[in-house]
């Protein structure tokens, strides 16, 4: 009687064991969403929804499901996933920990390198210079070599550029950006501390290169500036420790001479007026060149063909640091998308959560980048999209997936703000 009782108990020990493994180990969630639930079935109650990378505790297993432990919104939680959504990780937890933030540190690094490099815009080789933005006009120069340019305006794809003495229209898909070599950064620089003087009378010093900008204040003639940059017929000077913009037409490479007292009364008098006048018919000329050059570009850059356009490069490959159609890591995606509408972004995705205007979760349209976390309840920007209505965003979300879709809420991405770039 007594070898029969054993001999049982021996048989459902095995039994049990066979049917539930008992765990000491980290699982990490292999899905967007996975829902946390009472029991092990698909008809159990949802205890809570897991995200992309979220680590659970792994209790035991029960025929292809996990009994775990998860932390949701700051309280942990116990319930049952399914395994074939949770890859395990049994051995040198604490290994894998200093690794991860070692990659993190890594990741950090790079990216505050990227941010520190010079870049430059130069004309690729074979690229042609037209007379004006039509592809069958004269052809000025067929560029054979790389060469840093200046580009004034941009518009329908075009951008008006300077190389050399070279001045003329290119495709802007023949610009470039690269890394400054040692040579041309010292050589930019060197540009950029030249000294100018202001060749008007009073000459609108602006915060922004628009003639929109607030102004500072009005410059007098023949005040001496430092010469930053100059873009799209503007020049960012400094004046006094201020840093502003002027229209480049009113900057001089030397002083204005002056004869008698009386002549400049009367010269200044006029050329006062006429200053005013050239620089009122100058601002008006550049706001219906600004207004002709919405209406021609960016009124295509709706949030609809920004949408368009995105998603023509669904499916494409995610590469850490990439912003090509050969591979896109997530900010690279967005810039790229938006460099091809004529805006500039910033290439990172902290940098991009201040770019453009802020807009509520509730007033979302098509187009906007989405900014997100990369933990619940955090406020560091670690990822972003653009969104393409309906609650979801198109993203390079990571190496296994490359360019997808997916929910603003509730796809395991944690929402903190949103800016309107068009």
């Amino acid at each position: 009687m007594k070898k029969s009782i054993v001999i049982s108990l021996l048989t459902a020990t095995i039994l049990f064991c066979t049917a539930i493994c008992s765990f000491a180990s980290t699982g990490i969630v292999t899905t967007d969403t996975l829902r946390l639930r009472e029991d092990a079935s698909v008809e159990a109650s949802i205890v809570a929804l897991l995200s992309m990378s979220d680590e659970v505790e792994i209790i035991e297993e029960n025929n292809g499901w996990y009994k775990v432990k998860a932390e949701v919104n700051s309280e942990e939680v116990e319930g049952y996933v399914s395994a074939e959504y949770i890859e395990v990780k049994e051995e040198n937890s604490e290994e894998t920990k200093v690794e991860e933030e070692k990659n993190d540190t890594e990741e950090e690094t790079n990216t505050e390198n990227t941010e520190n490099k010079v870049m430059i815009k130069v004309l690729a080789v074979g690229t042609k210079v037209y007379l004006t933005p039509v592809v069958n006009s004269i052809v000025i120069e067929n560029v054979q070599e790389e060469k840093q340019l200046e580009i004034k305006s941009e518009i329908n794809g075009w951008a008006y550029i300077t190389v050399g003495n070279i001045k003329g229209w290119v495709r802007t898909e023949n610009i470039i950006e690269k890394e400054a070599s040692e040579t041309e950064q010292e050589n930019n620089n060197n540009s950029s501390q030249k000294t100018g003087y202001i060749s008007g009378s009073s000459v609108n010093f602006r915060e922004e290169a628009n003639t929109s900008g607030k102004v500072i204040s009005k410059l007098s003639r023949n005040t001496e500036v430092k010469v930053l940059s100059e873009e799209n017929g503007w020049s960012k000077i400094e004046v006094n420790g201020t840093q502003g913009y002027v229209s480049s037409s009113y900057i001089a490479d030397k002083k204005i001479e002056t004869t008698s007292r009386s002549s400049v009364n009367r010269t200044a008098s006029t050329a006062q007026k006429e200053t005013t006048k050239k620089e009122t018919k100058t601002e008006k000329k550049e706001e219906t060149k600004k207004d002709t050059e919405t209406t021609s570009s960016k009124s295509s850059a709706t949030g609809s063909e920004i949408v368009s356009y995105a998603k023509k490069y669904l499916g494409s490959k995610y590469v850490y640091g990439g912003s090509t159609p050969k591979g896109f890591d997530c900010s690279g995606f967005t810039s790229y998308v938006y460099k091809h509408f004529g805006y500039s972004l910033s290439r990172t995705s902290s940098g991009q959560a201040s770019n453009g205007r802020a807009v509520s979760k509730s007033n979302l349209q098509a187009g906007d980048i989405v900014c997100f976390a990369r933990s619940s309840g955090s406020k560091k920007i670690g990822h972003v999209g653009i969104y393409i209505g309906g609650g979801k965003f198109i993203h390079a979300a990571n190496s296994r997936k490359g360019v997808i879709t997916s929910k603003v809420s509730g796809d395991g991405y944690y929402f903190v703000c949103a800016r309107r770039i068009i």
